[in-house]
């Protein structure tokens, strides 16, 4: 447990850091999140035992690069099309790949890529607050997830889904949805009184929703992304992150979470 803390703590300063250096280098967000996507498809890959195919790699990790470097645009829709014709025909030549492979390979490739890039799309479409609600979604997706861990772990009795995740409960899901909304009501409060201007105020009960919601959806993705793992007879997708796992096992929340975030914010205004 003491890894999983020191790497959380060390985990957090870093994205603090980045945000913080975001108006002084724009494009910093845009490449860790498409190393981030490149690194968890190559997870993909690695649990599928596919990794040497590279009639299918290499066109699928050029995607997940490229995709992330910009905000939802015309750039998009090319890579996405030119990525679709590439594997399509690849399934074609290569007899020995089998449907439900190519399948996974280009779902996760597309899901992944695109769901991150809403991070890029937050940051954009908040402009001055852009940081803010980057923020915000890490916050939904990782303080879901630490507390459904940690009141799991000492209040835990109720399986929640055991053919699928055996050590979560029902109190963890719960825990994870109350720290959650604390979270971001705090996180809320401090830019509220300590950074933003006077002119601007926290819509605390959007907030309140916005992690209401959120939360849950955040234990979605993360129980999607365990149905892989456990067909793949794997524990984690990868140790890159100790106490954690792979890079993917971080971030498979915020892949659900950021677009729910993103569209959360086109109808209902945090800020006013």
């Amino acid at each position: 447990m003491h890894t999983r803390i020191i790497s959380g703590v060390l985990g957090a300063i870093f994205v603090f850091a980045v945000l913080a250096f975001n108006t002084q280098f724009v494009l910093l967000i845009n490449i860790l999140l498409s190393i981030i996507s490149l690194l968890s498809v190559s997870e993909i890959f690695n649990v599928m035992g596919i990794s040497k195919i590279k009639s299918v790699t290499i066109p699928t990790l050029l995607f997940a690069s490229i995709v992330p470097l910009f905000n939802i645009s015309m750039v998009h829709h090319i890579c996405w099309y030119i990525y679709t014709i590439v594997i399509f025909f690849v399934m074609i030549l290569n007899k020995s790949l089998k449907l439900k492979d190519i399948s996974l390979i280009y779902m996760m490739a597309v899901v992944i890529t695109f769901s991150i890039s809403n991070v890029v799309s937050l940051r954009d479409y908040g402009q001055e607050y852009g940081s803010f609600y980057v923020l915000l979604t890490l916050s939904v997706a990782w303080f879901s997830d630490t507390g459904a861990y940690f009141f799991g772990k000492y209040f835990g009795k109720n399986k929640l889904c055991p053919n699928i995740s055996p050590k979560k409960t029902f109190e963890g899901f719960f825990g994870g949805i109350f720290i959650c909304i604390v979270s971001v009501m705090l996180i809320g409060f401090i830019f509220n009184n300590f950074i933003f201007s006077e002119k601007s105020h926290i819509n605390y009960f959007i907030l309140f929703i916005l992690g209401l919601i959120g939360s849950p959806i955040s234990a979605l993705g993360d129980l999607c992304f365990s149905v892989i793992k456990r067909n793949c007879h794997v524990k984690d997708f990868g140790n890159v992150i100790p106490g954690h796992g792979g890079i993917l096992d971080r971030f498979d929340s915020v892949i659900f979470v950021a677009p729910y975030t993103y569209f959360f914010l086109q109808f209902l205004s945090v800020i006013s």
